[in-house]
């Protein structure tokens, strides 16, 4: 990476209080090219991870499973479960209608708040929660086992 676009992060790192980018790219796996704007770059990316979640874990939980592993994966967690990821599913909501107002406006100050926001609830809320998830669902497809009972037709 060109030391001017590290040195126009630590600008807005510390205009914005924002995390260091190192942890950012460690965390979000991603790379800043040296051309195009360094804030949207990073807000592209974080955006990108975070919502990634909702697609492929969170909404075949809580709503309707449109697969296979996602019916039996419903049936692995407890209402509680459901309940918190929900939760995140909100707050992840109102993060994604931001980033969508930030695609049409995006103010540098507007851009680091979304950072700000985000890293804290990807750190203080959701990588906790969805660790905890993967976890039970992980243990759930382990122990996962057919009932060997026949089925009857009753037509």
């Amino acid at each position: 990476m060109q030391p001017d676009v590290l040195e126009k992060y630590k600008k807005f790192q510390t205009k914005f209080s924002l995390p260091h980018l190192t942890e950012l790219k460690e965390t979000f796996n991603f790379e800043i090219e040296e051309e195009g704007e360094i804030f949207e770059q990073i807000r592209t990316e974080i955006s990108n991870r975070v919502f990634s979640f909702t697609e492929r874990i969170i909404e075949p939980i809580i709503g309707d499973a449109d697969s296979l592993s996602g019916f039996y994966e419903q049936h692995m967690i407890t209402k509680e479960d459901k309940e918190r990821l929900f939760g995140l599913y909100k707050r992840l909501q109102v993060l994604k209608w931001k980033n969508n107002m930030l695609l049409m406006d995006p103010e540098e100050e507007d851009v680091a708040q979304w950072i700000r926001e985000t890293w804290q609830f990807w750190n203080d809320d959701m990588k906790k929660e969805l660790k905890h998830v993967c976890k039970k669902l992980s243990a759930g497809w382990a122990d996962l086992k057919f009932k060997s009972e026949p089925t009857n037709y009753h037509g």
